[in-house]
C-alpha cells in the first residue's frame, strides 16, 4: 500500500496534508443508503398517489405543460458547468486528509461562482420562454401560464445555485441521511400544499409556486446543518483563486459535458414529441416514463455513495481497493436494477391500468415497457459511472454520453413521425442499448484494468438467476389468477419475490455476504430484545 506523500494525487497546489487510512464505515453506508432509499420510496408513493389527483384537476394539456417545463428547465441545471460532482469528490478528498484550511476556500470560491451564475439561469429561462415555447403545440390560451411557469421553475433553479455548495457538500462527506431528512419533509409539506389549492380551484401557477417556496425552505435548513457539521467554516465574499480552483474546474467541466449529453439523453423525448405531436401526448408519454425513471433512481441512489469513497480511496493511495468496490457494488444494484426492471416487465400495464384507468394502459404501458429494455441492458452503468467520477475519470462516461445522446435524438426524431410516443421510447431504448449495453462496459473495465472475467462471474451472473426467478413466480401466478385489482397486483409482486429471495440466498450472495446478513441479523434480534439482553 501506498505510504508516501508522492503516491497521492494532488488536491489543490499546496496543499500540505499528510494523507492516511480512510476507513470506510459500514454503519454510515448503510443510514445513507436506507435513507436514499426511504426518500425515493416515499416520492414514488406521494407520485402514485398524487398523479391521477394532478392529472384529474389540470387536465392533460396542464399537465403536459407542466412536464414540458420541468424538463426545459432541466437543462438550465447544465449551467453550473459540473460544480456540483465535482465539490462532492473534492469535498470528500478534504475530509479524508484532514484539510480544513483548503475545504474552507474550497466552498467559498464555489458559493462565489455560483451566484455569479444565476443571473445567467434567468436569461437562459426569458430566450425559453419567449422564442422556444411559442414553438410547440401549446394552445394559444395556454401559452402565458406556460411562459410565466417558466419563470417560476427557473427561481427554483436559481435556488439551486445559490445553495449547490452547501448540498454537495453534505454529500462529499456522505451525510445523505441528513439530507434526505431534509427534502422527506420538504416533500411532505410540497404535497399537502399541493392538495389544498387544487382542491379550492388554483391552478399550474400555484403548482409552480409552491415547489419554488418549499425549495427556497429545504435548502435553508441543509445550510444550517452544514454550518453545525462544520462548525470551523466561515464564508467570506471573495475572487476565486484559479490557481486553487483549477483541479475543480477541470473535472467541474467534464461534469458539465456529461450533465448536458444526459439531459439530452432522458429529458429531451418530452421536447421532441411536443414538436411533432399535441402537447397532450406529452401525458401518455410521462406516464411511462416516471416509473423508469424512479428505477433509474433508485439505482443511482443505491450506488452514488461509491464516489466519495472511491474519491478518497484515491486520496490516500488505496486504489488497489476500488476494482473490489466497483466489482460488489455492480453486483449490488443489479441485484436491485434487475428486480426492478423484471416488475415493470411483467406488472407495469397492470399497474398503469389500476393507477391511471384503462385509456393509459396500452400507450402508456407499451412506452413504459419499451424503456424498459433499455434500462435493463443498462444496468452496469451506474456503479462504474460514480466510480470514474470519484476517481475523476468520468470524461469517459462523458465521450459515451455524448454519442449516445445523439444516438437517441437521431432516433427518436426519425421514429417519431411514424410511430408517435411509441418510436421516441424506441429510439432511447436503441440507444440505450447500443452504448450501455455494450460499448461503454467495454471502455470502462479497460480503463479501470478490471478482468471482464471477473466482473462478469463476480458482478453480473449472481444478479441474473434470482430476476429470472422473480418472472417465473410471477408468470405462474397470473396464469392461474389473472390480476383484476390492487390485491391481486400486490398478490402477484409478492408470488414474485418469495422465489426472488430464496434465489438471491442461494445463487446471488457469497458467504461473505451471507454472514454479514446473519451479523446484521443478529445485532437487530438483540437490539429489538431491549438492552438488558444485549448486555
Amino acid at each position: 500500500m501506498p505510504t508516501t506523500e508522492s503516491k497521492i494525487l494532488p488536491i489543490v497546489p499546496g496543499s500540505t496534508a499528510e494523507p492516511k487510512r480512510f476507513e470506510i464505515s459500514r454503519t454510515l453506508i448503510a443510514k445513507s443508503v436506507v435513507s436514499n432509499w426511504s426518500y425515493l420510496s416515499l416520492n414514488v408513493l406521494v407520485a402514485f398517489w398524487m398523479t391521477p389527483f394532478v392529472v384529474h384537476h389540470l387536465g392533460d394539456s396542464s399537465y403536459g405543460i407542466w412536464a414540458l417545463v420541468l424538463q426545459l428547465t432541466g437543462y438550465l441545471g447544465v449551467v453550473d458547468v459540473g460544480l456540483r460532482s465535482a465539490l462532492v469528490r473534492f469535498v470528500a478528498r478534504f475530509q479524508a486528509l484532514g484539510d480544513d484550511e483548503g475545504l474552507n476556500r474550497l466552498l467559498n470560491s464555489t458559493i462565489t461562482l455560483y451566484v455569479l451564475i444565476v443571473p445567467v439561469c434567468f436569461l437562459a429561462a426569458v430566450l425559453m420562454a419567449v422564442f422556444g415555447l411559442p414553438h410547440m403545440h401549446i394552445p394559444n390560451g395556454m401559452l402565458r401560464v406556460a411562459q410565466l411557469t417558466v419563470f417560476i421553475v427557473a427561481g427554483c433553479i436559481a435556488c439551486d445555485f445559490v445553495f449547490a455548495t452547501c448540498h454537495a457538500c453534505l454529500a462529499g462527506l456522505s451525510r445523505w441521511d441528513l439530507t434526505n431528512s431534509v427534502w422527506i419533509s420538504v416533500l411532505l409539506v410540497r404535497t399537502a400544499l399541493i392538495i389544498v389549492f387544487l382542491e379550492h380551484g388554483f391552478g399550474l401557477l400555484t403548482i409552480a409556486l409552491i415547489q419554488f417556496s418549499v425549495t427556497l425552505l429545504g435548502y435553508s435548513a441543509e445550510t444550517i446543518i452544514l454550518h453545525r457539521l462544520l462548525p470551523t467554516f466561515r464564508f467570506r465574499w471573495q475572487a476565486p483563486k484559479m490557481a486553487h480552483m483549477r483541479p475543480v474546474m477541470e473535472h467541474g467541466w467534464y461534469s458539465f459535458l456529461l450533465s448536458l449529453a444526459t439531459k439530452a439523453n432522458y429529458q429531451v423525448d418530452s421536447i421532441v414529441i411536443a414538436f411533432f405531436l399535441p402537447i397532450g401526448e406529452v401525458t401518455f408519454y410521462i406516464i411511462g416514463l416516471r416509473l423508469v425513471e424512479y428505477l433509474r433512481e433508485l439505482l443511482n441512489s443505491t450506488t452514488m455513495i461509491f464516489a466519495p469513497i472511491v474519491s478518497s480511496f484515491d486520496a490516500v493511495g488505496e486504489t488497489h481497493r476500488v476494482e473490489a468496490t466497483l466489482i460488489r457494488g455492480t453486483k449490488y444494484s443489479l441485484f436491485v436494477g434487475f428486480l426492478g426492471a423484471s416488475a415493470l416487465l411483467a406488472l407495469g400495464s397492470t399497474f398503469i391500468r389500476l393507477w391511471m384507468g384503462s385509456r393509459f394502459e396500452a400507450p402508456s404501458g407499451t412506452v413504459l415497457v419499451i424503456l424498459t429494455i433499455g434500462v435493463l441492458a443498462s444496468c452496469t452503468q451506474f456503479a462504474s459511472s460514480h466510480v470514474l467520477y470519484g476517481l475523476g475519470k468520468h470524461r469517459l462516461n462523458v465521450n459515451w454520453t455524448l454519442i449516445e445522446s445523439v444516438l437517441n435524438l437521431g432516433f427518436s426524431v426519425v421514429l417519431v413521425r411514424r410511430y408517435g410516443i411509441l418510436g421516441v421510447a424506441a429510439g432511447t431504448a436503441l440507444a440505450n442499448v447500443i452504448i450501455r449495453g455494450w460499448l461503454f462496459p467495454s471502455s470502462f473495465l479497460r480503463v479501470l484494468d478490471v478482468p471482464w472475467r471477473a466482473y462478469l462471474q463476480h458482478g453480473f451472473v449472481p444478479a441474473v438467476p434470482p430476476a429470472l426467478s422473480f418472472l417465473a413466480g410471477n408468470a405462474l401466478y397470473q396464469y392461474f389468477w389473472p390480476i383484476q385489482n390492487y390485491r391481486g397486483l400486490i398478490l402477484a409482486a409478492i408470488s414474485g419475490l418469495l422465489p426472488f429471495f430464496i434465489c438471491l440466498w442461494l445463487c446471488g450472495l457469497d458467504h461473505q455476504d451471507r454472514e454479514m446478513v446473519r451479523m446484521k441479523s443478529r445485532q437487530f434480534l438483540l437490539w429489538a430484545r431491549g438492552p438488558n439482553r444485549m448486555a
